[in-house]
């Protein structure tokens, strides 16, 4: 739901501010390199399937930067730009004025089912924040235990299926689409 009540919070420029509240207020390229190969080595770990001193990092946002999540991306991206690409073709060789509708929708249906998996793992974000943020609020959908630990642990079995679903769901996408 959206709350309807507006809070407005008024921010100086950046140009207000003085050297050291930038300092403190943005990374820096030495901060992004730390943030970077902390990723990094969370990736790896991932992959890897270890852990450190047993303990699970969250690895929610960086998914696609893995082996196979970079391979699902690329694999989407290509078939939607190809679908794209394939019906302004058609309307060229069958000399037809351009269709930017039909085109989109070529475009829509290729990445149909990336979107749904993208609407799928943001509710239970939602879901996921919700319950960490009112615990004692007791929703009949959510169930806030199962939910918060997903937050602060990694569930690598669920993340495999899903980006198995996912690469499946778009291979069966280009496979209907080449048919």
């Amino acid at each position: 739901t959206i709350n309807e009540t507006v809070n407005v919070v008024e921010i100086l420029s950046i140009y207000d501010y003085t050297p050291s509240e930038i300092a403190a207020s943005w990374y820096d390229e030495a901060d992004m390199d730390k943030i970077t190969q902390r990723c990094f080595k969370v990736l790896q770990r991932m992959e890897s399937g270890g852990t450190k001193n047993g303990q699970k990092y969250c690895t929610r946002g960086l998914e696609g930067h893995s082996t196979l999540g970079s391979i699902s991306k690329k694999k989407a991206r290509t078939a939607a730009v190809t679908a794209a690409l394939e019906e302004q073709a058609r309307q060229w060789n069958e000399n037809e004025e351009i269709d930017d509708q039909a085109i989109s929708d070529a475009y829509r249906k290729t990445t149909a089912s990336c979107q749904m998996w993208a609407q799928v793992i943001g509710n239970r974000d939602q879901q996921a924040t919700e319950a960490y943020l009112y615990p004692d609020e007791e929703d009949e959908e959510v169930d806030a235990t199962a939910t918060v630990s997903s937050i602060k642990s990694t569930d690598s079995a669920l993340k495999r299926r899903i980006r198995k679903e996912s690469d499946m769901a778009c291979i069966k996408q280009k496979s209907a689409r080449a048919a």
